[in-house]
Protein backbone atom coordinates (compact mmCIF):
# COMPACT_ATOMS: atom_id res chain seq x y z
CA UNK A 1 0.00 0.00 0.00
CA UNK A 2 1.59 3.60 -1.17
CA UNK A 3 1.94 6.47 1.41
CA UNK A 4 1.31 9.92 0.23
CA UNK A 5 3.68 12.12 1.65
CA UNK A 6 2.62 16.14 1.27
CA UNK A 7 6.05 17.56 2.30
CA UNK A 8 8.76 17.31 -0.67
CA UNK A 9 11.32 18.82 0.99
CA UNK A 10 11.32 15.89 4.10
CA UNK A 11 12.73 12.65 3.16
CA UNK A 12 11.83 9.86 5.52
CA UNK A 13 13.90 6.98 5.94
CA UNK A 14 11.63 4.04 7.43
CA UNK A 15 13.88 1.52 9.79
CA UNK A 16 13.10 -2.02 9.50
CA UNK A 17 13.62 -4.31 12.70
CA UNK A 18 14.42 -7.63 11.85
CA UNK A 19 15.54 -10.07 14.70
CA UNK A 20 18.76 -12.68 13.35
CA UNK A 21 18.90 -16.01 14.58
CA UNK A 22 21.04 -14.74 17.58
CA UNK A 23 18.40 -12.46 19.22
CA UNK A 24 20.85 -9.34 17.20
CA UNK A 25 19.06 -6.27 15.83
CA UNK A 26 19.99 -5.30 12.59
CA UNK A 27 18.73 -1.66 11.30
CA UNK A 28 17.58 -2.25 7.25
CA UNK A 29 16.88 1.33 5.15
CA UNK A 30 13.61 1.28 3.37
CA UNK A 31 14.19 0.42 -0.86
CA UNK A 32 13.45 3.87 -2.04
CA UNK A 33 9.54 2.97 -3.83
CA UNK A 34 9.50 2.81 -7.43
CA UNK A 35 8.09 5.89 -9.42
CA UNK A 36 4.65 5.60 -10.53
CA UNK A 37 4.47 3.13 -13.79
CA UNK A 38 3.44 4.79 -16.79
CA UNK A 39 -0.14 4.95 -17.48
CA UNK A 40 -1.68 1.92 -19.15
CA UNK A 41 -3.15 2.39 -22.42
CA UNK A 42 -6.61 2.09 -23.34
CA UNK A 43 -7.02 -0.62 -26.16
CA UNK A 44 -10.70 -0.64 -25.50
CA UNK A 45 -10.25 2.48 -28.13
CA UNK A 46 -8.38 1.04 -30.81
CA UNK A 47 -9.78 -0.71 -33.97
CA UNK A 48 -7.67 -4.16 -35.30
CA UNK A 49 -8.70 -4.67 -38.86
CA UNK A 50 -8.03 -8.30 -39.38
CA UNK A 51 -7.62 -9.64 -42.99
CA UNK A 52 -8.95 -13.31 -42.64
CA UNK A 53 -8.10 -14.55 -45.94
CA UNK A 54 -8.89 -18.48 -46.20
CA UNK A 55 -12.52 -16.98 -44.80
CA UNK A 56 -12.97 -14.49 -47.52
CA UNK A 57 -13.98 -11.75 -44.77
CA UNK A 58 -12.68 -8.54 -42.96
CA UNK A 59 -12.66 -8.63 -39.22
CA UNK A 60 -12.68 -5.91 -36.79
CA UNK A 61 -11.59 -6.23 -33.37
CA UNK A 62 -10.68 -3.96 -30.34
CA UNK A 63 -7.28 -3.98 -29.18
CA UNK A 64 -8.04 -6.23 -26.43
CA UNK A 65 -8.99 -9.08 -28.93
CA UNK A 66 -12.94 -8.56 -28.29
CA UNK A 67 -14.71 -9.79 -31.18
CA UNK A 68 -16.87 -6.89 -33.52
CA UNK A 69 -17.71 -7.30 -36.58
CA UNK A 70 -16.79 -8.99 -39.86
CA UNK A 71 -18.30 -8.33 -43.88
CA UNK A 72 -17.54 -9.93 -46.95
CA UNK A 73 -18.01 -13.24 -48.33
CA UNK A 74 -16.30 -15.63 -50.98
CA UNK A 75 -16.44 -14.71 -54.22
CA UNK A 76 -17.16 -16.94 -57.57
CA UNK A 77 -14.37 -19.14 -59.03
CA UNK A 78 -14.07 -16.62 -62.09
CA UNK A 79 -14.39 -13.18 -63.18
CA UNK A 80 -16.58 -11.32 -63.40
CA UNK A 81 -16.69 -11.25 -59.38
CA UNK A 82 -19.21 -9.14 -57.62
CA UNK A 83 -18.86 -6.57 -55.55
CA UNK A 84 -18.41 -6.92 -51.98
CA UNK A 85 -17.46 -10.83 -52.24
CA UNK A 86 -13.76 -11.95 -52.03
CA UNK A 87 -11.18 -13.98 -52.86
CA UNK A 88 -8.41 -14.81 -50.69
CA UNK A 89 -7.91 -10.91 -49.51
CA UNK A 90 -3.89 -10.46 -47.88
CA UNK A 91 -4.38 -6.82 -46.87
CA UNK A 92 -6.63 -4.14 -45.30
CA UNK A 93 -5.83 -0.32 -44.63
CA UNK A 94 -8.27 2.36 -43.18
CA UNK A 95 -7.72 5.81 -44.48
CA UNK A 96 -8.16 8.72 -42.40
CA UNK A 97 -11.85 9.20 -43.30
CA UNK A 98 -12.47 5.37 -41.95
CA UNK A 99 -13.07 3.87 -44.92
CA UNK A 100 -11.76 0.56 -45.48
CA UNK A 101 -9.38 -0.87 -48.35
CA UNK A 102 -9.14 -4.23 -49.02
CA UNK A 103 -6.48 -5.76 -51.36
CA UNK A 104 -9.03 -8.54 -52.77
CA UNK A 105 -5.93 -10.57 -54.17
CA UNK A 106 -7.10 -13.26 -55.84
CA UNK A 107 -9.41 -11.06 -57.43
CA UNK A 108 -6.42 -9.15 -58.55
CA UNK A 109 -8.34 -5.88 -57.37
CA UNK A 110 -8.78 -3.36 -54.34
CA UNK A 111 -12.00 -2.59 -53.02
CA UNK A 112 -13.27 0.52 -51.02
CA UNK A 113 -15.98 -0.02 -48.25
CA UNK A 114 -17.62 2.32 -45.52
CA UNK A 115 -16.86 2.35 -41.97
CA UNK A 116 -19.26 -0.24 -41.60
CA UNK A 117 -18.36 -2.64 -44.60
CA UNK A 118 -20.70 -0.91 -47.02
CA UNK A 119 -19.35 -1.33 -50.20
CA UNK A 120 -18.23 2.15 -51.94
CA UNK A 121 -16.07 0.91 -55.28
CA UNK A 122 -13.80 -1.38 -56.96
CA UNK A 123 -10.71 -0.87 -59.04
CA UNK A 124 -8.70 -3.59 -61.14
CA UNK A 125 -9.20 -6.53 -62.59
CA UNK A 126 -6.67 -9.37 -64.00
CA UNK A 127 -3.56 -8.28 -66.08
CA UNK A 128 -0.97 -5.28 -66.54
CA UNK A 129 -1.81 -1.73 -66.79
CA UNK A 130 -2.85 1.65 -64.79
CA UNK A 131 -5.88 -0.34 -63.45
CA UNK A 132 -5.11 -4.07 -63.87
CA UNK A 133 -3.70 -6.21 -61.06
CA UNK A 134 -1.80 -9.46 -60.55
CA UNK A 135 -2.28 -11.03 -56.84
CA UNK A 136 -2.19 -7.78 -55.16
CA UNK A 137 -0.72 -8.22 -51.63
CA UNK A 138 -0.56 -5.35 -49.91
CA UNK A 139 -2.31 -1.58 -49.52
CA UNK A 140 -1.78 1.35 -47.60
CA UNK A 141 -3.91 4.28 -47.45
CA UNK A 142 -1.85 7.37 -46.70
CA UNK A 143 -2.61 10.61 -44.99
CA UNK A 144 -2.93 12.49 -48.54
CA UNK A 145 -5.78 10.57 -48.84
CA UNK A 146 -4.44 8.73 -51.83
CA UNK A 147 -3.71 4.65 -51.67
CA UNK A 148 -0.81 2.42 -52.27
CA UNK A 149 -0.86 -0.82 -53.50
CA UNK A 150 2.21 -3.55 -53.85
CA UNK A 151 1.11 -5.12 -57.29
CA UNK A 152 2.81 -8.32 -56.14
CA UNK A 153 2.78 -10.66 -58.98
CA UNK A 154 3.46 -7.40 -61.39
CA UNK A 155 6.48 -6.25 -59.38
CA UNK A 156 5.60 -2.72 -58.91
CA UNK A 157 3.41 -0.10 -57.12
CA UNK A 158 0.50 1.59 -57.39
CA UNK A 159 -1.16 4.94 -55.79
CA UNK A 160 -4.35 5.78 -56.55
CA UNK A 161 -6.90 8.94 -55.58
CA UNK A 162 -9.58 8.40 -53.16
CA UNK A 163 -11.97 7.63 -56.14
CA UNK A 164 -10.09 5.22 -57.29
CA UNK A 165 -8.38 6.81 -60.20
CA UNK A 166 -4.49 5.90 -61.19
CA UNK A 167 -2.31 8.68 -59.94
CA UNK A 168 1.17 6.95 -60.11
CA UNK A 169 3.28 3.89 -60.61
CA UNK A 170 6.99 2.55 -59.93
CA UNK A 171 8.85 -0.34 -60.47
CA UNK A 172 9.60 -3.08 -62.85
CA UNK A 173 11.03 -6.70 -62.68
CA UNK A 174 14.32 -7.50 -61.98
CA UNK A 175 17.10 -6.68 -58.83
CA UNK A 176 18.80 -3.55 -60.00
CA UNK A 177 17.80 -0.89 -57.36
CA UNK A 178 14.37 0.50 -57.74
CA UNK A 179 13.44 -2.99 -59.43
CA UNK A 180 11.57 -5.60 -57.41
CA UNK A 181 10.25 -9.14 -57.26
CA UNK A 182 7.30 -9.95 -55.77
CA UNK A 183 7.17 -6.65 -53.15
CA UNK A 184 4.95 -7.97 -50.36
CA UNK A 185 4.56 -4.83 -47.51
CA UNK A 186 4.89 -1.25 -47.83
CA UNK A 187 4.95 1.20 -44.83
CA UNK A 188 5.46 5.16 -44.59
CA UNK A 189 7.95 7.40 -42.76
CA UNK A 190 6.73 10.66 -41.39
CA UNK A 191 7.90 12.34 -44.13
CA UNK A 192 5.85 10.44 -47.00
CA UNK A 193 9.35 7.97 -47.98
CA UNK A 194 7.92 4.79 -49.07
CA UNK A 195 9.73 1.30 -47.84
CA UNK A 196 8.97 -1.50 -49.56
CA UNK A 197 9.70 -4.78 -48.46
CA UNK A 198 11.21 -6.15 -51.78
CA UNK A 199 10.41 -9.92 -50.90
CA UNK A 200 12.43 -12.53 -53.12
CA UNK A 201 15.09 -9.23 -53.74
CA UNK A 202 15.65 -10.27 -49.88
CA UNK A 203 16.14 -6.55 -48.72
CA UNK A 204 14.10 -3.24 -48.18
CA UNK A 205 14.09 -0.59 -50.64
CA UNK A 206 13.29 3.23 -49.73
CA UNK A 207 11.59 5.44 -52.46
CA UNK A 208 10.37 9.10 -52.11
CA UNK A 209 7.16 10.38 -51.46
CA UNK A 210 7.05 10.19 -55.83
CA UNK A 211 8.82 6.79 -56.81
CA UNK A 212 12.00 7.86 -57.06
CA UNK A 213 14.78 5.48 -55.33
CA UNK A 214 16.32 6.36 -52.62
CA UNK A 215 18.62 3.81 -50.89
CA UNK A 216 18.35 -0.16 -49.93
CA UNK A 217 19.71 -2.71 -47.33
CA UNK A 218 19.52 -6.45 -46.60
CA UNK A 219 21.15 -9.36 -48.12
CA UNK A 220 19.37 -12.86 -47.88
CA UNK A 221 20.26 -14.86 -44.95
CA UNK A 222 19.35 -16.35 -41.59
CA UNK A 223 21.97 -14.58 -39.30
CA UNK A 224 20.82 -11.49 -37.55
CA UNK A 225 20.85 -8.50 -39.61
CA UNK A 226 20.31 -10.78 -42.93
CA UNK A 227 17.00 -11.28 -44.63
CA UNK A 228 15.03 -14.23 -45.24
CA UNK A 229 12.01 -13.30 -47.35
CA UNK A 230 11.26 -10.04 -45.93
CA UNK A 231 7.04 -9.96 -46.24
CA UNK A 232 6.18 -6.86 -44.18
CA UNK A 233 7.24 -4.07 -42.09
CA UNK A 234 7.04 -0.77 -40.05
CA UNK A 235 8.56 2.44 -39.66
CA UNK A 236 8.45 3.73 -36.28
CA UNK A 237 8.42 7.67 -35.11
CA UNK A 238 12.25 7.63 -34.28
CA UNK A 239 13.07 5.82 -37.91
CA UNK A 240 13.61 2.53 -36.65
CA UNK A 241 12.51 0.12 -39.55
CA UNK A 242 10.75 -3.26 -37.94
CA UNK A 243 10.70 -5.65 -40.48
CA UNK A 244 8.91 -9.46 -40.38
CA UNK A 245 10.24 -12.33 -41.72
CA UNK A 246 7.69 -15.06 -42.87
CA UNK A 247 10.52 -17.79 -43.37
CA UNK A 248 12.58 -16.92 -40.50
CA UNK A 249 9.59 -16.44 -38.17
CA UNK A 250 10.39 -13.17 -36.52
CA UNK A 251 11.00 -9.58 -36.72
CA UNK A 252 14.63 -7.77 -37.06
CA UNK A 253 14.81 -3.68 -36.17
CA UNK A 254 16.88 -1.80 -38.44
CA UNK A 255 17.99 2.08 -38.23
CA UNK A 256 17.45 4.30 -41.11
CA UNK A 257 20.72 3.39 -41.97
CA UNK A 258 19.95 -0.59 -42.56
CA UNK A 259 22.52 -1.29 -39.66
CA UNK A 260 20.48 -4.06 -37.24
CA UNK A 261 19.25 -3.87 -34.17
CA UNK A 262 17.47 -5.91 -32.26
CA UNK A 263 15.73 -9.92 -33.46
CA UNK A 264 12.21 -10.99 -32.02
CA UNK A 265 10.69 -14.04 -31.69
CA UNK A 266 11.45 -17.91 -33.05
CA UNK A 267 9.26 -20.44 -34.95
CA UNK A 268 6.99 -22.22 -32.34
CA UNK A 269 3.11 -21.92 -31.39
CA UNK A 270 4.01 -20.75 -28.13
CA UNK A 271 3.64 -16.89 -26.86
CA UNK A 272 5.79 -14.77 -28.68
CA UNK A 273 6.35 -17.43 -31.63
CA UNK A 274 5.25 -17.31 -34.39
CA UNK A 275 3.88 -19.97 -37.75
CA UNK A 276 4.30 -17.86 -41.28
CA UNK A 277 4.06 -14.78 -40.42
CA UNK A 278 2.51 -12.35 -43.18
CA UNK A 279 1.67 -9.05 -41.62
CA UNK A 280 2.36 -6.59 -38.82
CA UNK A 281 0.81 -3.13 -37.83
CA UNK A 282 2.37 -0.68 -34.83
CA UNK A 283 -0.01 1.74 -32.72
CA UNK A 284 0.46 5.50 -31.92
CA UNK A 285 1.86 3.76 -28.08
CA UNK A 286 4.18 1.10 -29.48
CA UNK A 287 2.09 -1.54 -29.20
CA UNK A 288 3.27 -3.80 -32.06
CA UNK A 289 -0.30 -6.46 -33.86
CA UNK A 290 0.96 -9.62 -35.98
CA UNK A 291 -0.38 -11.60 -37.67
CA UNK A 292 0.65 -15.02 -37.17
CA UNK A 293 -0.73 -16.24 -40.39
CA UNK A 294 -0.38 -20.43 -39.65
CA UNK A 295 -0.80 -19.82 -36.18
CA UNK A 296 -4.35 -18.49 -36.68
CA UNK A 297 -3.88 -16.02 -34.42
CA UNK A 298 -3.27 -12.02 -33.53
CA UNK A 299 -0.70 -11.59 -31.43
CA UNK A 300 0.18 -8.15 -29.34
CA UNK A 301 3.25 -6.83 -28.14
CA UNK A 302 4.20 -3.98 -25.69
CA UNK A 303 6.66 -0.94 -26.99
CA UNK A 304 9.65 -3.31 -25.39
CA UNK A 305 8.74 -6.18 -27.62
CA UNK A 306 7.55 -8.04 -25.06
CA UNK A 307 4.56 -10.63 -25.61
CA UNK A 308 0.85 -9.15 -24.12
CA UNK A 309 -1.92 -11.12 -25.38
CA UNK A 310 -3.18 -13.29 -28.54
CA UNK A 311 -6.22 -14.02 -29.86
CA UNK A 312 -7.63 -16.30 -32.47
CA UNK A 313 -8.39 -20.16 -33.40
CA UNK A 314 -8.58 -21.77 -36.70
CA UNK A 315 -12.43 -21.74 -37.81
CA UNK A 316 -14.82 -20.22 -39.34
CA UNK A 317 -16.78 -18.85 -36.37
CA UNK A 318 -16.86 -15.21 -35.63
CA UNK A 319 -13.66 -13.87 -34.09
CA UNK A 320 -12.06 -17.82 -35.57
CA UNK A 321 -9.94 -17.19 -38.50
CA UNK A 322 -8.41 -19.10 -41.42
CA UNK A 323 -4.68 -17.98 -42.46
CA UNK A 324 -4.97 -14.01 -41.36
CA UNK A 325 -2.55 -12.59 -43.91
CA UNK A 326 -3.02 -8.68 -43.47
CA UNK A 327 -3.71 -6.42 -40.32
CA UNK A 328 -4.50 -2.54 -40.03
CA UNK A 329 -5.12 -0.07 -37.14
CA UNK A 330 -7.76 3.07 -36.53
CA UNK A 331 -8.94 4.38 -33.38
CA UNK A 332 -11.33 6.69 -31.93
CA UNK A 333 -10.25 10.46 -32.34
CA UNK A 334 -8.38 11.99 -29.71
CA UNK A 335 -7.10 8.83 -28.52
CA UNK A 336 -3.62 8.76 -29.71
CA UNK A 337 -1.17 11.04 -28.00
CA UNK A 338 -0.03 14.17 -30.20
CA UNK A 339 2.70 14.63 -31.80
CA UNK A 340 5.79 16.12 -29.73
Amino acid sequence: MENNRDDEETQVEAEAVEETSGGAVELIEEETLPEKAAREVDHSKLYVWVADTGNNRIQKFDGNGNFLFSFGKPAGTRAPYKDGEFKTPMSVSIDSEGNIWVADTGCHRIQKFESDGDFTLTVGTEGWGQEKFYWPEAIVAEPTGTVLVADTHNHCMKRYDDEGEFVLGFGYAGDFDGFMKFPGGVSLDREGNIFVADRDNQRIQIFDENGRYLSKFGEYGSEDGRLNFPNSLVVTPDDRIIVLEKSQNRMQAFDREGNFLATYGQQGKREGQFNCPLDLARDPYGYTFVADTLNNRIQKFDPDMNFVARWGTMGVEAGQMRDPSGIALSWEPDWAPEDE
